[in-house]
Protein backbone atom coordinates (compact mmCIF):
# COMPACT_ATOMS: atom_id res chain seq x y z
CA UNK A 1 0.00 0.00 0.00
CA UNK A 2 1.23 3.79 -0.73
CA UNK A 3 -1.10 5.28 2.03
CA UNK A 4 -2.29 7.95 -0.15
CA UNK A 5 -4.95 6.35 -1.30
CA UNK A 6 -4.86 2.48 0.16
CA UNK A 7 -4.39 1.10 -3.19
CA UNK A 8 -1.12 -0.04 -4.64
CA UNK A 9 2.27 1.58 -5.01
CA UNK A 10 2.12 3.23 -8.34
CA UNK A 11 4.24 1.40 -10.62
CA UNK A 12 6.83 3.41 -12.94
CA UNK A 13 7.24 0.47 -15.71
CA UNK A 14 3.04 -0.47 -15.03
CA UNK A 15 2.18 1.01 -18.73
CA UNK A 16 5.11 -1.18 -20.30
CA UNK A 17 4.39 -4.06 -18.90
CA UNK A 18 0.53 -3.87 -18.65
CA UNK A 19 -1.63 -6.28 -20.15
CA UNK A 20 -1.93 -10.39 -19.43
CA UNK A 21 0.28 -11.52 -22.08
CA UNK A 22 3.22 -8.72 -21.47
CA UNK A 23 2.97 -9.43 -17.65
CA UNK A 24 2.65 -13.71 -18.72
CA UNK A 25 5.89 -12.96 -20.78
CA UNK A 26 7.76 -11.19 -17.60
CA UNK A 27 6.91 -14.12 -15.44
CA UNK A 28 7.91 -16.87 -17.92
CA UNK A 29 11.35 -15.22 -17.94
CA UNK A 30 11.24 -14.27 -14.14
CA UNK A 31 11.32 -17.81 -13.68
CA UNK A 32 13.42 -19.28 -16.15
CA UNK A 33 16.13 -17.38 -15.14
CA UNK A 34 15.83 -17.83 -11.39
CA UNK A 35 15.81 -21.26 -9.86
CA UNK A 36 13.78 -22.19 -6.74
CA UNK A 37 10.99 -19.84 -7.34
CA UNK A 38 7.62 -19.93 -9.65
CA UNK A 39 6.42 -16.71 -10.85
CA UNK A 40 2.94 -16.91 -12.26
CA UNK A 41 0.18 -14.04 -13.19
CA UNK A 42 -2.74 -13.01 -11.04
CA UNK A 43 -4.80 -10.01 -11.85
CA UNK A 44 -2.95 -7.85 -8.89
CA UNK A 45 0.58 -8.08 -10.46
CA UNK A 46 2.14 -11.51 -9.79
CA UNK A 47 2.39 -14.13 -7.52
CA UNK A 48 6.08 -15.64 -6.16
CA UNK A 49 5.90 -18.92 -4.49
CA UNK A 50 9.22 -19.93 -3.45
CA UNK A 51 10.88 -24.01 -2.84
CA UNK A 52 8.64 -23.76 0.71
CA UNK A 53 5.26 -22.93 -0.23
CA UNK A 54 5.37 -19.52 0.80
CA UNK A 55 4.24 -16.77 -1.94
CA UNK A 56 4.06 -13.26 -1.84
CA UNK A 57 1.68 -11.10 -4.54
CA UNK A 58 3.91 -8.30 -6.24
CA UNK A 59 1.93 -5.66 -7.42
CA UNK A 60 4.54 -3.67 -9.41
CA UNK A 61 7.87 -4.67 -11.74
CA UNK A 62 10.00 -3.47 -9.18
CA UNK A 63 8.54 -5.82 -6.08
CA UNK A 64 8.49 -8.77 -8.27
CA UNK A 65 12.30 -8.18 -9.07
CA UNK A 66 12.90 -7.56 -5.31
CA UNK A 67 11.35 -10.95 -4.93
CA UNK A 68 13.80 -13.16 -7.34
CA UNK A 69 16.85 -11.45 -7.72
CA UNK A 70 18.76 -13.31 -5.50
CA UNK A 71 17.75 -16.32 -7.00
CA UNK A 72 19.25 -14.92 -10.75
CA UNK A 73 21.10 -17.57 -12.43
CA UNK A 74 23.06 -15.44 -14.73
CA UNK A 75 26.08 -13.81 -13.23
CA UNK A 76 26.93 -10.99 -15.82
CA UNK A 77 25.22 -9.22 -18.63
CA UNK A 78 26.55 -11.24 -21.39
CA UNK A 79 24.91 -14.18 -20.01
CA UNK A 80 21.76 -12.33 -18.62
CA UNK A 81 21.05 -11.34 -22.60
CA UNK A 82 21.79 -15.02 -24.23
CA UNK A 83 18.50 -15.95 -21.50
CA UNK A 84 16.30 -13.00 -22.67
CA UNK A 85 17.56 -13.75 -26.74
CA UNK A 86 15.93 -17.04 -25.65
CA UNK A 87 12.95 -15.49 -24.55
CA UNK A 88 12.33 -12.22 -26.88
CA UNK A 89 12.66 -14.67 -29.96
CA UNK A 90 9.36 -15.87 -32.11
CA UNK A 91 7.03 -14.73 -28.75
CA UNK A 92 5.12 -12.32 -30.14
CA UNK A 93 5.18 -10.02 -27.49
CA UNK A 94 7.68 -7.62 -29.54
CA UNK A 95 4.68 -4.94 -29.63
CA UNK A 96 5.46 -1.38 -27.30
CA UNK A 97 3.04 -0.96 -24.64
CA UNK A 98 1.64 2.37 -24.87
CA UNK A 99 4.87 4.04 -27.37
CA UNK A 100 4.54 7.72 -25.99
CA UNK A 101 5.11 6.89 -22.37
CA UNK A 102 8.26 7.62 -20.84
CA UNK A 103 8.86 6.39 -17.24
CA UNK A 104 9.77 9.75 -15.09
CA UNK A 105 12.57 11.45 -14.89
CA UNK A 106 15.89 10.78 -12.69
CA UNK A 107 15.77 13.66 -9.67
CA UNK A 108 19.81 13.24 -9.99
CA UNK A 109 20.54 11.90 -13.26
CA UNK A 110 23.90 9.67 -12.49
CA UNK A 111 26.83 9.44 -15.74
CA UNK A 112 26.14 5.94 -16.56
CA UNK A 113 27.61 2.83 -18.94
CA UNK A 114 25.49 1.83 -21.38
CA UNK A 115 24.99 -2.17 -20.22
CA UNK A 116 21.53 -3.00 -22.56
CA UNK A 117 19.94 -1.84 -25.54
CA UNK A 118 16.50 -2.63 -26.27
CA UNK A 119 16.72 -3.57 -30.44
CA UNK A 120 14.17 -2.97 -33.14
CA UNK A 121 12.04 -5.38 -32.68
CA UNK A 122 13.31 -6.37 -29.27
CA UNK A 123 10.78 -6.80 -26.42
CA UNK A 124 10.90 -4.13 -23.91
CA UNK A 125 8.75 -5.37 -21.33
CA UNK A 126 11.53 -8.70 -20.99
CA UNK A 127 14.22 -6.31 -21.48
CA UNK A 128 13.14 -3.88 -18.57
CA UNK A 129 12.69 -6.96 -16.24
CA UNK A 130 16.59 -8.06 -17.40
CA UNK A 131 17.84 -4.89 -16.77
CA UNK A 132 16.08 -4.35 -13.29
CA UNK A 133 17.53 -7.98 -12.22
CA UNK A 134 21.09 -7.29 -13.42
CA UNK A 135 20.74 -4.48 -11.13
CA UNK A 136 20.09 -5.90 -8.21
CA UNK A 137 21.97 -9.34 -8.31
CA UNK A 138 24.91 -8.39 -9.90
CA UNK A 139 25.80 -4.76 -11.05
CA UNK A 140 25.35 -2.04 -8.44
CA UNK A 141 27.30 0.78 -10.37
CA UNK A 142 25.70 3.12 -12.13
CA UNK A 143 24.40 1.79 -15.39
CA UNK A 144 21.77 1.96 -18.56
CA UNK A 145 19.30 0.47 -20.44
CA UNK A 146 18.33 2.23 -23.88
CA UNK A 147 15.61 2.47 -25.45
CA UNK A 148 16.14 4.43 -28.82
CA UNK A 149 13.88 2.91 -31.14
CA UNK A 150 10.45 4.04 -29.74
CA UNK A 151 8.26 7.27 -29.98
CA UNK A 152 9.16 7.86 -26.60
CA UNK A 153 12.84 7.24 -26.67
CA UNK A 154 14.36 6.81 -23.62
CA UNK A 155 17.61 6.33 -21.49
CA UNK A 156 16.39 4.13 -18.14
CA UNK A 157 19.37 4.73 -15.25
CA UNK A 158 19.95 3.08 -12.43
CA UNK A 159 22.84 3.25 -9.33
CA UNK A 160 23.16 1.15 -6.53
CA UNK A 161 21.24 -1.67 -7.20
CA UNK A 162 17.77 0.34 -8.03
CA UNK A 163 15.97 1.65 -11.39
CA UNK A 164 16.42 5.69 -10.76
CA UNK A 165 14.03 7.06 -13.28
CA UNK A 166 15.11 8.10 -16.90
CA UNK A 167 17.23 10.55 -19.19
CA UNK A 168 15.48 11.10 -22.31
CA UNK A 169 17.04 10.68 -25.04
Amino acid sequence: MCGACGGPPADWAGPLVSGHRRRWAVARFAGAVCTGVRVRTVPQGWLVSGSTGGARVAPTLDRLLDHVARFLVPTGWDELEAALRDHEHGTGHEDDAHPGYRPPPAPHPPAAVTVMSVPSGGALHLRLAAFGLGVRAFDRRAVALDAPGRAAPFRLLAADGRIVGADPV
